[in-house]
Formats: C-alpha cells, sequence, structure tokens
C-alpha cells in the first residue's frame, strides 16, 4: 500500500518536472518506482474490491462478466503503461491520474 508521504513525493517530482531545471536521473527512477507502486497498490485495491462483487441477480453470470471485462481493462492497461513506464522515466509524462501528478 502506498502512503501519503510517497504520494506527497509523486507530486513533488512531477511539479520539479515541469519546472525549469527538470528532474535528475535518480529522480526521474524514484518517479518511475513510485509511479508503478501507485499503480500496483490500485490494482491490488480493485483486485479485492472486484473479489467482493456480487449481483443483486440470481444470475451470476453478469457479475462475471463485470469480473471478465475489468480484468481484461487492467490486462491492457498493464500493457499500455508497461510502455509508459519506458517514456515516462525519460519525459515525466504525468497524465495517469486526474487527481495526481504521477
Amino acid at each position: 500500500m502506498i502512503t501519503e508521504k510517497e504520494i506527497a513525493r509523486i507530486n513533488e517530482l512531477y511539479h520539479k518536472s515541469k519546472e525549469g531545471g527538470g528532474l535528475t536521473a535518480e529522480e526521474k527512477d524514484e518517479q518511475a518506482k513510485l509511479r508503478r507502486a501507485y499503480i500496483d497498490s490500485v490494482k491490488a485495491n480493485l483486485g479485492v474490491y472486484l473479489k467482493d462483487i456480487k449481483n443483486a441477480s440470481e444470475d451470476t453470470s453478469v457479475s462475471g462478466d463485470v469480473k471478465e471485462k475489468v480484468q481484461k481493462a487492467m490486462e491492457k492497461t498493464d500493457a499500455e503503461l508497461a510502455g509508459e513506464d519506458k517514456s515516462a522515466a525519460n519525459s515525466g509524462n504525468p497524465e495517469i491520474s486526474s487527481h495526481l501528478h504521477i
């Protein structure tokens, strides 16, 4: 689980990357690691939540369909982020979350 301190550091690095000096190579590595930790934390929390999804209907195929669709979306996101992780470390791309600058 990612801490508030780590989230604050993610935002700090984002803002520093947008300033004139940018980030050092070490800071870019730290930023990439923190972003990955944040994404992994969100996915883990979502996975726990998905296990608890229950459908009010007797037809459980609907909840199974929902879980399958979300799982596919998570896999697609993983594939996209694998490519982004490489470029994010180099470019400081912040557009992963609307409320966090990661």
